[in-house]
């Protein structure tokens, strides 16, 4: 292992001196491609027989929960007034939306007729998930009644921030415990590697200057994935072409970079 580890580094494209990217290429050029692989990425998963397809759309909407964490933060810094009430309603909104997600993964998880060890631990934390997701719903909830009541209150804008966060992990949690043992600590790795990063840094925060600082790590990431699972294990079945195009994707944004 050690050799072969070596040897995707002398091999890697970051031996070449690096080229840090502007906003305008990013957001053009590289951008689409990384919601690519992300996309890909997931339509894999689903591939294997009891990782729970009703995950992903709840995957997919919690991340719209980053623009509004991000005014949260600007205009509300320390404590949630009217400044960003429009903001904690939207969030409401979304959350309901995220709640009922989060009860179809639970209900047809219930009706499975094939309940691994490892399925009954990813329901687990989606049940976890659930009840961090009532707490931070009923925060902002009790928060925007004492605001439209104008009743004087004192509720920090970190506490909801951390909740908010904290559903972000379990969910990434639950992910990778669906995963089959064999298989779960490749994808561990290339999931809080590369995609969870990825997802939150690029793909919905904008932040074009996180590739230019780890674009070495993720090629690893990436080229580590790969060659566990098409050299040293056996690929799972149907994932070849997945984990070729993703390769392919990568690869093809990588000439923008050196």
């Amino acid at each position: 292992m050690r050799y072969l580890v070596i040897l995707l580094i002398i091999m890697s494209p970051v031996a070449i001196a690096q080229k840090n990217l502007g906003r305008e290429t990013f957001m053009v050029k590289v951008r689409p491609v990384l919601n690519g692989i992300l996309g890909d990425f997931y339509q894999m998963i689903t591939l294997f027989s009891d990782f729970p397809k009703e995950l992903i759309p709840l995957i997919q909407e919690l991340d719209t929960l980053t623009e509004d964490k991000e005014s949260l933060r600007a205009s509300c810094p320390r404590l949630l007034t009217t400044k960003c009430e429009e903001t904690m309603n939207s969030l409401r909104r979304k959350l309901v939306k995220i709640k009922s997600l989060s009860l179809n993964v639970m209900a047809q998880q219930k009706m499975s007729s094939s309940l691994y060890l490892n399925s009954l631990s990813g329901l687990r934390m989606v049940s976890q998930f659930d009840s961090e997701l009532e707490e931070a719903k009923a925060y902002l909830d009790n928060a925007s009644f004492f605001l439209r009541a104008q009743i004087p209150q004192k509720r920090e804008t970190y506490f909801v921030l951390k909740e908010l966060d904290e559903l972000n992990t379990l969910l990434s949690l639950a992910v990778v415990e669906f995963i089959p043992f064999i298989y779960r600590e490749d994808f561990r790795q290339f999931f809080f590697n590369f995609v969870h990063p990825v997802q939150l840094q690029i793909s919905k925060n904008k932040n074009y200057e996180f590739l230019n600082r780890n674009v070495d790590s993720l090629n690893f990431a990436i080229n580590l994935l790969n060659m566990n699972l098409t050299k040293r294990k056996k690929t799972p079945e149907g994932m070849g072409p997945y984990l070729a195009v993703m390769h392919n994707r990568w690869n093809s944004l990588l000439r923008y970079y050196f």
